[in-house]
């Protein structure tokens, strides 16, 4: 007997009415999440046109979730477009992927034939990418000034603190409140709140594994330095570690992104997270730590030496 099929985004939609992870969210909420994700859906092709991600487990993800924020504006406001305002992608100025630089970057980057995950990349400016690569020169921010508003939407981020916003059923509510047996009966769902703190600012240098020709958009770059020796590049930066950062504890990795209406942990290393908005940018990470609480760090200048042989600078 061959089984009744149904499309696949019906499935998604039937998945989420059965759980209505959204439905919490005020309008401006539902808003910013609608373009959290539509923004982590694009690409720039190799031909420099916007597309979206490739059906593969690691990224068919976002268009699953793009299904969910549809249809909770449906469940809302009825058939789309209605609910959509122009507000969700406007709220500020969206990244000119089909400019002068995303030609060219889409380019560059489409000669080379490397693999996301195979390298890592530090975008920016030439000048600072040129010292980068022939010196080894970098600036470690620390984690407060990525809070900065003048940042773009693409960096501009609390790195000290990390928000979820749960909705829990009165099942789930019974099940972390100390004292169930007081949740009455005719109690409806449950809004719950919590922020995740860093004890401490923190230093921090940031790389990507993607290559994706969107990021020189992103970050307003017009050069890239590509490091093809991974191994190499960590062992010169944590060999420096320990005469630049005094009392720190130095480690790197992959960022964790996480969703925060569905975290897969309530464990969150917020100098290790970041918010699933960013998760387009797969972020690899060096931390240093201070040994006990600090606030309002310096940035420190760093040169772990030339980068000849292990990388390449690319200017667009």
């Amino acid at each position: 007997m061959t089984a009744n099929l149904i499309p696949r985004h019906e499935a998604w939609r039937q998945a989420y009415r059965a759980s209505r992870y959204c439905q919490h969210l005020n309008q401006q909420e539902l808003n910013q999440r609608v373009r959290d994700v539509f923004l982590n859906m694009l690409r720039l092709t190799p031909e420099a046109k916007i597309g979206l991600p490739p059906i593969t487990p690691a990224d068919v993800i976002w268009i699953e979730l793009w299904t969910h924020v549809l249809e909770e504006m449906k469940l809302r406001h009825g058939p789309y477009p209605n609910g959509f305002t122009r507000e969700i992608l406007h709220s500020e100025p969206f990244p000119d992927f089909v400019g002068e630089l995303g030609r060219k970057s889409a380019s560059v980057l489409a000669k080379r034939n490397l693999r996301s995950g195979d390298v890592l990349i530090k975008f920016g400016k030439a000048e600072h990418m040129r010292a980068l690569y022939e010196r080894g020169a970098m600036r470690v921010q620390p984690a407060s000034y990525y809070a900065a508003p003048s940042h773009n939407g693409a960096v501009r981020d609390d790195e000290q603190t990390l928000p979820l916003s749960l909705y829990l059923t009165r099942a789930e509510l019974m099940k972390v409140v100390r004292n169930p047996q007081d949740v009455p009966d005719d109690v409806g769902g449950q809004r719950l709140d919590i922020v995740h703190k860093s004890q401490t600012d923190y230093w921090l240098y940031c790389v990507t594994t993607a290559v994706e020709p969107r990021l020189f958009v992103d970050f307003h770059a017009d050069a890239c330095v590509i490091i093809k020796d991974r191994a190499k590049f960590e062992q010169l930066i944590t060999s420096h570690s320990a005469r630049n950062f005094p009392a720190t504890t130095c480690f790197h990795g992959d960022v964790t992104y996480v969703d925060p209406l569905s975290p897969t942990s309530v464990i969150i290393d917020v100098p290790m997270s970041k918010h699933f908005r960013y998760g387009y940018q797969k972020e690899y990470r060096f931390i240093w730590r201070p040994a006990g609480p600090a606030n309002n760090l310096s940035y420190i200048d760093l040169e772990v030496g030339s980068l000849e042989g292990i990388a390449e600078i690319v200017v667009v």
